[in-house]
């Protein structure tokens, strides 16, 4: 394939969404904080998809006081109004909307059972810019 270059990073799954989020941020420009909890948000949302088909049942699962608690400790123990104040922010920012589901586009497309994660970028250059 011409003009390619392909690059492996070995990961786990949970570091998977921070690596997603930091190759997204041009598109969101999130800050560091912001862009780890949503992360962890992301890789729950994907745990669940992996029981759940109906992608309602997903994002109402996701923002229940269990998950949101187990969210809260896998950012440190964080309190629960700094968590609150953090969803504030990515809901003004539009990462996650008034009715609790973080925008699709933020969302990988990957199987529940993929053993591996594709994401392309295709430069398109313009030289008159």
């Amino acid at each position: 394939m011409e003009n390619t270059s392909v690059k492996v990073i070995r990961t786990n799954k949970k570091a998977l969404f921070m690596y997603w989020l930091k190759f997204l941020k041009p598109y969101h420009k999130l800050a560091e904080r912001e862009m780890e909890a949503l992360s962890i948000m992301l890789y729950y949302r994907s745990e669940l998809a992996i029981e759940i088909s109906n992608p309602d049942l997903i994002d109402k699962l996701l923002f229940s006081p269990e998950t949101r608690k187990q969210i809260r400790e896998d950012l440190g123990g964080m309190k629960n109004g700094v968590f609150n104040n953090l969803l504030t922010v990515l809901r003004r920012k539009k990462v996650i909307t008034k009715d609790n589901k973080i925008l699709y586009s933020l969302v990988p497309t990957m199987r529940p059972d993929a053993r591996g994660f594709k994401l392309i970028f295709n430069f398109e250059i313009d030289e008159n810019k």
